[in-house]
């Protein structure tokens, strides 16, 4: 790895200054399509607060422990591989909620470096046009600026395939990488199985052909380091969460129980329609997408089988394996993302199949060109991150002055679609700053309310956390400042 490193190094000293140039640009927009705005457009919703208090928690009591995220239905729990990648950034930016973020843009950049230079080595002709995608991609963009683990498995899928296409440079222990940077993705999302495991078979066969056994071998140990760890830690903490709860549990979370024809049409549609849609969001660019992607697919596979097989069904196995799911959502898409990127770069010699990969490009950067304003600039999770570490610091900041007793919060009459606060519950607690739980409003003293009503309307509010404190003191109202949002405060004198 550090002579592939030493070499392109030496490549870029050797290239001519106008390419430096580009490649300066390059980064230049993919750094500002990464980080700007991030406090402004982040999601933070209860995913990232827990996530990011449990990180706080990890780090305080110098834990490593192999529990990440945990679903809101309680019924996965994922690997805490993502806590320690954006950690460090956690802990330079004092656990801050825009912190975990920077990690991520961090590792969006090199996700991006890493594709670009996968598409310099499959084809420089296309790297021009590849990089304008990776620059304002949407998905690539989407996960780059929300710290969430799912979105995590892009960028061990680019150094996997990365890897692969310098493989013979590297030597035999490349396999080993391309197997445990595959195995990753699993511990980011578990439909990332449906994709990587056909790839694997694909990349292996050759080799079996060619009794190259020692790199099939070092392939599959490097992919099965870790999802055994998984194994591991169930034996160790029996029944276990993670393989133990699929297997004990009586049932599988999210796999649909009873199959019909009906339902498989239904759910097959729906995959499409969720697969294109993580790439484009215009509907019309859509259907050109799919359209353009098909007939791709028809005019290679029967004359580049292997080729086309090797790279279409990672690219696309995922469709039909989420028919069994009784949700499908772009999530389920992102392990995907790098195998299709690098069947349309691919070069062809029939000139009908190179136009339709170039159109394919054309139609990402239109739709992503089209999404991309928005997500530099709007936050869909209102308030925005900025907004809410401002008000969750006016409530901190007064609970403790003030050295009140019994407070709670609410989100009330306003754009927030969680009225009980929980992302605002977990970070206040992380700063070492007492809550009453958000069953216990009628035993509060004190509620602040995060929201863009005023006094009036929130008295008129017939939500449980209002009912108490109706008729209760108005003790302050603290403006956040540019922007329409405010917290007041209720309680005793």
């Amino acid at each position: 790895m550090k002579r592939l490193i030493q070499k392109c190094l030496l490549a870029l000293k050797n290239t001519s200054r106008r390419t430096r140039f580009f490649l300066f640009l390059f980064l230049l927009a993919v750094i500002f399509t990464r980080f700007y705005n991030l406090e402004g457009t982040a999601r933070f919703t209860q995913d990232e607060s827990s996530d990011l208090a449990r990180m706080e928690q990890y780090y305080k009591n110098k834990q490593i422990s192999l529990i990440g995220p945990i679903s809101n239905d309680r019924s996965k729990v994922f690997s805490s591989l993502s806590y320690y990648l954006v950690m460090p950034f956690a802990i330079a930016y004092d656990f801050t909620p825009v912190s975990p973020v920077y990690g991520m843009a961090f590792l969006g950049v090199l996700t991006a470096v890493f594709l670009f230079l996968l598409a310099r080595s499959i084809d420089i002709k296309k790297s021009g046009m590849a990089a304008v995608l990776i620059s304002v991609w949407f998905p690539l963009v989407l996960m780059s600026r929300w710290a969430w683990n799912p979105h995590f498995v892009v960028f061990w899928a680019s150094l996997a395939l990365l890897i692969y296409q310098y493989r013979k440079r590297i030597g035999s222990i490349a396999y080993l990488s391309i197997g445990i940077a595959l195995g990753a993705m699993f511990h980011h999302h578990y439909v990332a199985l449906i994709t990587t495991a056909p790839f694997l078979l694909f990349i292996s066969l050759p080799m079996l052909r060619k009794r190259n056994y020692k790199s099939v071998l070092l392939l599959v140990v490097g992919y099965l380091l870790p999802h055994l760890i998984f194994v591991l830690f169930d034996l160790k903490n029996p029944p276990g969460l993670f393989f133990g709860r699929y297997l004990t549990g009586g049932s599988t979370p999210h796999v649909e129980s009873q199959m019909s024809i009906g339902l498989i049409v239904d759910h097959l549609k729906r995959n499409v329609s969720v697969y294109l849609s993580a790439f484009v969001q215009n509907s019309f660019l859509q259907l050109l997408l799919g359209t353009s992607i098909v007939s791709l697919f028809l005019l290679e596979y029967k004359k580049y089988f292997y080729r086309t097989m090797t790279w279409f069904i990672p690219a696309t196995s995922i469709i039909l394996g989420g028919i069994i799911l009784d949700d499908f959502q772009i999530r389920y898409v992102f392990s995907s993302l790098a195998f299709l990127f690098v069947w349309l770069l691919i070069p062809r010699k029939e000139r009908i199949n190179t136009a339709l990969s170039n159109i394919i490009f054309f139609i990402m950067i239109l739709g992503s060109l089209l999404t991309i304003k928005s997500q530099l600039t709007i936050s869909e999770v209102p308030p925005s991150m900025r907004v809410f570490t401002k008000a969750s610091q006016v409530i901190i900041t007064t609970i403790k002055e003030e050295k009140l007793n019994n407070a709670n919060v609410a989100a009330l009459a306003s754009h927030d679609d969680a009225p009980l606060a929980e992302r605002y519950r977990d970070y206040i607690r992380m700063k070492n700053t007492g809550l009453r739980a958000a069953s216990e409003y009628d035993a509060s003293e004190h509620l602040f309310v995060i929201t863009t009503a005023t006094d009036e309307e929130l008295r008129e509010d017939k939500s449980y956390a209002m009912v108490a404190f109706k008729d209760k003191g108005l003790r302050d109202i603290f403006e956040i400042e540019d922007s329409e949002w405010k917290v007041i405060w209720y309680g005793t004198n």
